[in-house]
């Protein structure tokens, strides 16, 4: 397992939200402004806050971040589902299955440093 010291905390959260993908009526927006809000939320549970007058400026440059990593991933597919169906089974699962220990490991690791 690695330790999200060692990941970029944003791309292990958009790894989880990306490989557990569960609702086709959510719109790409929807689906980066839910991976911003999570970020955002496990940064104040490490006692990281943004300040009042950043807020915006920071919102949209991640929502830029996740975009781009979204298309970086699923390159080739028009949408979340068009790549998760070309993932091969075998693929698809062990994704996933990293996905979740990579996301487990640093909420618990935040968790932790909360305490």
């Amino acid at each position: 397992m690695t330790a999200p010291a060692k990941n970029n905390l944003l791309y292990t959260i958009f790894e989880q939200h990306l490989f557990n993908f569960q609702d086709p009526n959510s719109d790409k927006r929807e689906f980066i402004l839910t991976i911003v809000k999570d970020y955002l939320s496990q940064l104040r549970k490490l006692g990281l806050a943004v300040p009042a007058d950043m807020e915006e400026f920071i919102f949209e440059e991640l929502y830029y971040q996740v975009n781009s990593m979204l298309l970086k991933k699923i390159y080739g597919c028009s949408t979340i589902d068009e790549y998760i169906a070309k993932t091969p089974a075998p693929v698809k699962k062990a994704n996933k299955k990293k996905a979740r220990s990579n996301y487990r490991a640093m909420t618990d690791q935040i968790s932790k440093k909360a305490a």
